[in-house]
């Protein structure tokens, strides 16, 4: 994992954790005020990033290095600015995930890629892996395709412990 990396994870927990801080304030107005103070912050950088796009335009090179930078790409996959489309951006993560369970003795394939459900199939030779390969793959679809309706992993058994609540979401259902 790179320095961007763990700043990424780290920046995304801390958010999260501010997130549900905000919404447990027992005080409606301010909590109100919070939520818009964000969006209001997100609408400017979205604007901001979509003029850059714009200028990097004739650079097709670069806005192509940009969509396969990790932390670029999220930031770009939140605001919804992303120069590749859904099957490009679930295809990159599937082929990420495909390495990740290749070096661990297992596979991942693709079922079905709709933009209102994505399925995969796992399967894994290491018995007890199930909820570790959950997260990664809840994390990495997610991360690439936040709009996906639902996710269903074949093969794995389910974390009832804490559900993957993607950050674009808290965005697209009136929460900051």
């Amino acid at each position: 994992m790179t320095a961007s990396e763990d700043v990424s994870k780290e920046s995304i927990a801390r958010i999260e954790g501010l997130v549900a801080q905000v919404e447990a304030m027992p005080d409606p107005v301010a909590r109100d005020a919070a939520v818009e103070l964000v969006r209001g912050i997100m609408e400017l950088h979205a604007a901001a990033l979509e003029r850059m796009l714009c200028i990097a335009a004739d650079a097709p090179q670069m806005i192509a290095a940009l969509a396969e930078d990790e932390l670029v790409s999220r930031v770009l996959v939140l605001h919804g600015l992303h120069p590749d489309d859904f099957s490009t951006r679930l295809a990159r993560a599937v082929g990420r995930l495909a390495q990740y369970f290749d070096s661990r003795g297992g596979s991942i394939e693709l079922l079905e890629a709709e933009p209102d459900l994505v399925r995969v199939r796992v399967v894994s030779k290491r018995p007890g892996a199930g909820v570790a390969a959950r997260r990664a793959i809840d994390e990495a679809i997610y991360e690439a395709v936040p709009e996906v309706g639902r996710l269903i992993v074949e093969g794995v058994e389910e974390d009832r412990g804490q559900d993957f609540v993607p950050l674009a979401s808290l965005l697209t259902d009136r929460r900051i």
